[in-house]
């Protein structure tokens, strides 16, 4: 009788469980397992327009590495641009995040002010943020700039292909600003007082608290947004969607945004393609991303 009622105690319990896991485990294996198996095996295809399918080997792969020996291939454009954006998020931006943090976290003059403009991006919506920016650079800044420096020829920084690169970096420093700012912020702030108390006594300076003391304890942060980065370098489109639709210039094209205007614009067709852009990225950045990780947990101080 009591053996009944424990099998019947644990059948609930682990019934439960099971159907509580059950609606996120297929899902998973239809959008995750599914997808990813489909994507694979398209990458050996060629789908016509009438829907039907033909296997062409390795014949998507050639197509990709051949871009490379052509004049103004959109695609090398792409992985240039995309480079270009990791680089100048690597070199400039992150410690750029890292400085502005570190002034909020001091609460020195201007912080709320400077919390503010950069906090905007994520409280408003970014439909709304990317429409107020796009009028800002039409309409506003060569209004601007003709009344206040008499430049009556100032170019469009959007359209413009000389600028419009420059352009979308900027947009996508500025946006990126509030999620580093809120991560970095966080993490300087779970650092015990006692030892900024202990440090302020031995005399140790602002740049000495940032670099001896702030920087290797917020390591596993930075660490995070180091392996992040490298992983989506050639997946973020960044605010070129926004910006132009489907409908940007060459000059604007990361791979990221190669990727989605193909799909939206040219669809089924082109899925094989895209495939097999998708595993030669996934063959190439996956040990990248790995090594990256491995470095950063053997650089951090705290592993000493």
């Amino acid at each position: 009788m009591n053996r009944g009622k424990i099998n019947k105690g644990v059948l609930s319990k682990y019934g439960f469980i099971a159907a509580m896991l059950a609606y996120p485990t297929v899902m998973f294996l239809i959008f995750y397992v599914t997808v990813n198996v489909n994507s694979v095996v398209m990458a050996f295809e060629n789908i016509n327009i009438d829907g039907t399918r033909t296997f062409i080997k390795f014949d998507n792969f050639i197509a990709f590495f051949e871009e490379f020996g052509k004049e103004d291939s959109i695609v090398v454009k792409s992985i240039v641009n995309s480079l270009k954006m990791w680089s100048i998020n690597l070199v400039i931006c992150m410690p750029l995040y890292i400085a502005f943090s570190y002034y909020l976290f001091k609460k020195w003059p201007g912080h709320s002010v400077i919390r503010v403009i950069i906090m905007l991006p994520s409280i408003i919506s970014s439909f709304i943020v990317c429409l107020v920016f796009k009028k800002f650079v039409e309409v506003a800044l060569p209004s601007i700039m003709k009344d206040m420096f008499g430049i009556d020829k100032f170019p469009n920084l959007i359209t413009d292909s000389d600028y419009l690169f420059g352009t979308s970096l900027f947009y996508m420093i500025w946006v990126s600003f509030s999620t580093s700012l809120i991560v970095y912020s966080n993490a300087m702030k779970e650092i015990d007082d006692e030892i900024f108390e202990a440090a302020k006594m031995d005399g140790v300076g602002v740049f000495q608290e940032l670099f001896y003391i702030i920087l290797p304890l917020i390591f596993p942060t930075i660490s995070t947004f180091l392996v992040l980065g490298v992983s989506g370098i050639f997946v973020n489109a960044g605010p070129i969607v926004a910006f132009y639709e489907y409908s940007a210039p060459a000059e604007a094209y990361n791979l990221g945004y190669y990727i989605t205007q193909r799909t939206m614009r040219l669809g089924e067709v082109d899925y094989p393609k895209l495939a097999a852009i998708g595993i030669i990225i996934t063959l190439v950045m996956a040990p990248v991303t790995f090594g990256v990780k491995a470095l950063t947990d053997r650089l951090d101080p705290r592993s000493d």
